[in-house]
């Protein structure tokens, strides 16, 4: 009935019609099918050919042809139509009605859902109760401005009671997040269904509306084990599993607590049998491991996913090609057979944010790996284990490798219906590594020992807990030591990353200061350790710093490790809980080994002590508080998550990237440059020399703590200028100093000139 429309009218701004876009995605329904063609049953084929086709019927709306920016209109336009009032996926189902035998009423309410949630405007205001009375109100008294240039003038009855019948399905179902969740506990055949065919056509309409993308890349053909024994043989070692690789390579959802070294990485290529997701807690570690992967898989088959992975490939690639680009959109629309990510990028999704069906069906058919969970706070993993539980019941696999399992995790993991291993004696390290000295005294008083030790040609790293201790430490050090942080600059901080990893490889008598960024994110080995007391999970990190790569026990007399337990605790208190820090140094105490060691079985103990439910209960540790809030924000309605307290439970896990005060002209000059490219006509080009820029004002920019901005007590004196909204461009204000030998800092003058409390940034 429509067909002359659907080739006439329009679906792009580049001219290409409904029916071309149409055709565009059933392309890529092919391309997914062949390469996954069990991934759907045959119904739920049916269902998304279906939604293909109709997805874009609302485009036929002739002022949504008249918002399109081209000169030569399809249709005729008044002065001044560029609203098309009702976003065009809202408008589509208007024409699914004599389909309604076709399909079940479930089956009919997958459809409809798949439409109106293939984009995420509009989802807000019309998907609740009084929502349905607003979007159907709006449609009928708009009808003649959408429709009569293709002979539709009024909404039928018949229509209307047809779409608000499904309408109000939807919004009692599953768009209501309580609602929604008991679905995941309840009707999973009806939830798997639901997700896999609305979050399919987002991933197909995505590919569809871009220029070279696909759905999904050829899959991993070649034999894995193959593929890791030519890895091996490339890197001069003999090809040959080891025992826990063989045992448990083929099981199904598996937590393994394994040492570092010992081979988890040549597990997981093992374990990994479909398309595969790499998940690591930063940025420094994903970089580490995509290397790795390459080598494995070959380049072509891997991506890499993190906030600023673009400007990393860019700046890393052999040659400035589009193909970067390219591969860059593909990874971000999740079409690599293997793709390496921090856990932001997947698992926010069960927050159940518009267009989250995409990330929870791509998961469905996926391979995950996540390593080191035990280096996640409170506010990420218990998001993360209810994405692991809801997944799992849409297919997904879980492979969870880690050093150290908190107790009250591995109990989480257990009632999913985990495989829990966690004394395998194949992933236990026997090497006597850290030699412990608890140390009743502040990391100041720690001074001239530390100079001592260096001159007798030690490498000393030195961990403390906040980056203003590391900062003052530093100035007492400055002419021996070297200073590294989260809040330089990432130009200068990926400049001292590759230095801190070099001087310990090439020089004697070296001092690093640090802060947690070195816990997980650098494969360093230094000499010995000194730290500022924090929670047992930390400290043990901070160790694998140290006596790192080596084969043999440590034989110094020495003690190689130092944690000093005296810190400020108005600094302290809310990074690493008091009541966590006393217990963990007793736990120490307790396990450490006669000669003074501080032993892998010993550790792992510690940490499944540290973080049980009767440790938590007993200290009355504000842990489990935290815990607790989060499932209440998970197991809450949308709005929840924009009220203050999730905003308190979240913002010391989330960070901003601001530009220093000092770079404010910089990032003006670069700004301007991106408006000049605007003008290049080749649109390949353009958009390279836009990555470039983009990547030089990244290079400017230092994360800083999310409340340091939205604080209250700040009200007026406001810490930042938002330089331009569309790039994300903050600059911080002119009480933060900067230089590249300290990093961010208050300028303690001009906050008392400002009247701007101290207190807010501690």
């Amino acid at each position: 009935m429509f067909t002359d429309y659907l080739k006439k009218l329009l679906a792009k701004s580049d001219g290409t019609t409904i029916e071309e876009h149409i055709n565009d995605l059933k392309k890529q329904f092919d391309v997914f099918t062949s390469y996954y063609p069990n991934v759907l049953t045959d119904k739920e084929k049916e269902i998304l050919k279906t939604a293909i086709h109709y997805h874009d019927y609302g485009k036929l709306n002739r002022l949504f042809q008249c918002k399109l920016p081209i000169k030569d209109k399809p249709v005729r336009c008044g002065a001044g139509e560029k609203d098309d009032r009702v976003p065009h996926q809202y408008l589509s189902p208007l024409f699914l009605r004599k389909l309604e035998s076709n399909f079940s009423p479930k089956e009919m309410l997958f459809l409809i859902y798949a439409i109106i949630n293939h984009h995420s405007r509009g989802r807000e205001e019309y998907l609740n109760s009084k929502g349905i009375d607003i979007l159907i109100n709006d449609i009928k008294g708009n009808i003649k401005d959408f429709f009569s240039h293709i002979g539709i003038t009024k909404l039928s009855l018949e229509t209307e009671e047809f779409y608000k019948k499904y309408l109000e399905h939807i919004v009692d179902e599953v768009a209501n997040i309580k609602n929604l969740n008991e679905k995941f506990e309840s009707e999973t055949d009806f939830i798997k269904s639901l997700i896999k065919i609305a979050g399919l056509l987002i991933r197909i309409d995505h590919s569809a509306s871009g220029e070279d993308l696909t759905v999904e890349e050829e899959p991993i053909s070649a034999d894995r084990e193959s593929l890791f024994f030519s890895y091996l043989k490339k890197k001069g070692i003999k090809p040959k599993l080891r025992p826990f690789q063989k045992k448990f390579k083929d099981r199904e959802n598996l937590v393994l607590v394994a040492d570092t070294g010992l081979g988890k990485t040549g597990l997981a290529v093992l374990w990994s049998k479909r398309k595969m997701f790499y998940i690591l807690p930063n940025r420094a570690s994903t970089n580490a491991m995509f290397e790795t992967m390459k080598d494995i898989f070959g380049s072509e088959k891997i991506g890499l996913l993190h906030s600023t992975s673009l400007f990393y490939i860019h700046e890393n690639a052999d040659s400035e090609d589009y193909t970067i680009l390219r591969d860059f959109e593909n990874t971000k629309n999740l079409s690599k057979p293997a793709t390496i990510s921090t856990a932001d990028q997947l698992f926010t999704a069960v927050f159940k944010y518009p267009t989250y069906e995409k990330i929870y069906a791509t998961l469905s058919y996926s391979d995950i790996i996540i390593d080191e969970i035990q280096g996640f706070e409170p506010a990420q993993i218990v998001p993360i284990i209810r994405q692991i539980k809801e997944t799992i019941k849409l297919g997904t696999r879980y492979l969870i490798i880690t050093a150290t399992l908190p107790q009250i995790v591995k109990e989480k993991l257990e009632k999913i219906g985990f495989e829990i291993k966690t004394n395998e004696p194949e992933t236990i390290d026997n090497t006597k590594r850290h030699k412990v000295e608890i140390v009743n005294r502040d990391i100041f008083s720690a001074v001239d020992k530390i100079i001592q030790l260096a001159d007798k040609g030690k490498n000393i790293l030195i961990i403390t807990n906040t980056v203003s201790t590391a900062q003052e430490l530093y100035q007492k050090l400055k002419d021996r030591a070297n200073l590294l942080h989260s809040r330089f600059i990432w130009k200068t901080r990926k400049g001292k990353e590759e230095q801190i990893r070099n001087d310990y490889k090439t020089k004697k008598g070296i001092i690093w200061i640090s802060t947690q960024l070195v816990e997980a994110s650098l494969d360093i080995d230094f000499d010995i350790l000194f730290t500022e007391v924090a929670t047992a999970d930390s400290l043990i990190q901070r160790m694998g710093r140290v006596w790192r790569n080596r084969t043999t026990d440590y034989s110094g007399k020495e003690p190689n490790v130092y944690i000093l337990t005296q810190v400020d605790e108005k600094k302290n208190s809310q990074i690493y809980e008091k009541a966590l820090r006393e217990e963990s140094i007793k736990l120490i105490e307790k396990y450490l080994s006669k000669d003074g060691f501080l032993l892998s079985q010993a550790k792992r103990k510690i940490v499944e002590i540290l973080y049980s439910q009767e440790t938590l209960e007993r200290l009355n540790s504000k842990y489990l508080e935290r815990w607790n809030e989060v499932e209440k924000v998970l197991n809450s309605n949308w709005d929840y998550l924009f009220k203050s307290e999730a905003q308190r439970i979240f913002r010391d896990t989330f960070s901003v990237e601001v530009v220093p005060y000092k770079f404010k002209e910089e990032a003006e000059r670069l700004l301007e440059n991106l408006e000049e490219i605007k003008q290049i006509p080749d649109r390949k080009e353009r958009r390279l020399k836009r990555i470039n820029i983009l990547k030089q004002l990244n290079d400017i920019k230092v994360p800083i703590p999310m409340y340091w901005l939205l604080d209250e007590r700040l009200k007026d004196k406001s810490p930042f200028e938002i330089l331009d909204k569309n790039y994300n461009i903050i600059v911080s204000a002119k009480y933060f100093e900067y230089d590249d030998k300290l990093g961010i800092r208050l300028n303690k003058d001009l906050l008392e000139k400002y009247g701007v409390d101290e207190d807010i940034f501690l």
